[in-house]
């Protein structure tokens, strides 16, 4: 049984033609019939109940586990006047198509891919040019290595983590001054 958008065209489409299906929410129609009434109100659960001890039941839809509309062996469709949840609602409103032919509905159009983030450049899964040799073994064309020349594990190499020193006599110690270390206040001469 094919599993549909709920509002796509394909569920419209199926409808028509009177196929089962599923959904990936609680819409699914079948053409097995079954007993189970779900909040179906008494009068319509009578209704639906001598329809299928009688056998007439070709195909049904549901709701959940509700049957919002079923179709007799006479081509005949049954839809209860019910109110539901919204979503079942929802359910309810795609049930035009019951009563169209299936060619009235477009297909529906494949859609594109979501946009894939790619890796951050650096990173060792990033795509490198020089791993698809040109020239065979060795250097290629371009005068790259290639893949083969390189050592079996990547090397890696972490940076030690920055110290943030705030201090002017750390910074001056190391041979180095920043805008808020160089002045009178710190003891270092500015440059002329």
């Amino acid at each position: 049984m094919p599993k549909l958008a709920t509002q796509s065209w394909s569920v419209r489409r199926a409808l028509a033609a009177r196929e089962p299906f599923d959904t990936y929410g609680a819409f699914r129609a079948t053409d097995e019939c079954s007993y189970c009434v779900g909040r179906l109100p008494e009068p319509w659960a009578d209704w639906y109940r001598s329809d299928a001890e009688a056998g007439r039941i070709v195909y049904q839809v549901y709701s959940y586990s509700t049957p919002i509309a079923w179709v007799l062996d006479d081509d005949t469709v049954v839809m209860p006047q019910v109110r539901y949840s919204p979503t079942t609602s929802s359910h309810q409103g795609l049930l035009y198509a019951l009563d169209k032919a299936r060619d009235t509905f477009p297909q529906d159009t494949p859609r594109e891919p979501a946009f894939a983030p790619t890796p951050a450049p650096g990173s060792w899964d990033w795509p490198r040019a020089d791993g698809y040799p040109v020239g065979g073994e060795g250097r290629n064309g371009r005068g790259w290595s290639s893949r083969l020349d390189r050592p079996e594990e990547p090397v890696h190499v972490d940076f030690a983590p920055v110290r943030m020193e705030y201090s002017e006599s750390y910074s001056v110690r190391q041979g180095w001054a920043t805008s808020y270390d160089v002045g009178p206040a710190s003891g270092v001469e500015q440059a002329a």
